[in-house]
């Protein structure tokens, strides 16, 4: 619920993930910047794919994290971030990613 409430804040899914990007360290795309505007003080980092045996890739190419909302017993929700796309992507994945979470003071 928290990240729906977060994209309508700022003006949708469509244009969220440029909106919510740190300004630094994410890969060109066709030698345009990947970065984001980070306008909200989100500084969403391109953490990349985290796997159950500790292995990471797509570190600067994208970010993923977590929600609180199971899909099932071994799947989450979660969003992520492209570098090559303005958008922000819901999905569901196995649990067994290491993804960033996002935590947020009441």
């Amino acid at each position: 619920a928290e990240w729906d409430v977060l994209m309508t804040a700022v003006g949708g899914a469509n244009t969220a993930g440029t909106k919510l990007k740190a300004k630094s360290g994410w890969n060109d795309y066709q030698g345009a910047s990947g970065n984001g505007t980070d306008e909200y003080g989100f500084s969403a980092l391109p953490g990349g794919d985290g796997y159950s045996d500790g292995s990471f890739s797509n570190v600067g190419s994208n970010g993923d994290w977590w929600s609180a909302t199971e899909h099932s017993a071994s799947v989450a929700y979660g969003r992520n971030l492209y570098y090559d796309f303005s958008n922000v992507n819901s999905y569901v994945f196995n649990k067994s990613y290491l993804w960033s979470v996002r935590c947020l003071q009441d």
